[in-house]
């Protein structure tokens, strides 16, 4: 991946969280590899920011959906057989 060469990519209201995800564990491993010119680990650390708080919105957005789920008490119990 040459993120030197790729225009930013702005957050997709069309991807799912796992893709989100996917593409911050992506970009993490490219500037951890320390090979990006200054310019390209901005713009990867920018597009990053984005992703993780989309995700992060996802996650509480779930955590409120199972919070008002357990109070009306529509969740039934896990039971392993």
């Amino acid at each position: 991946m040459s993120a030197s060469k790729k225009s930013p990519t702005t957050v997709n209201d069309q991807q799912t969280f796992a893709e989100r995800l996917t593409a911050l564990e992506s970009i993490v491993k490219s500037m951890e590899s320390g090979e990006l010119p200054l310019e390209a680990a901005l713009t990867a650390y920018t597009e990053g920011m984005q992703l993780l708080q989309v995700c992060q919105e996802s996650l509480q957005q779930a955590e409120q959906t199972v919070m008002i789920l357990n109070q009306q008490q529509q969740l039934a119990p896990f039971e392993a057989n």
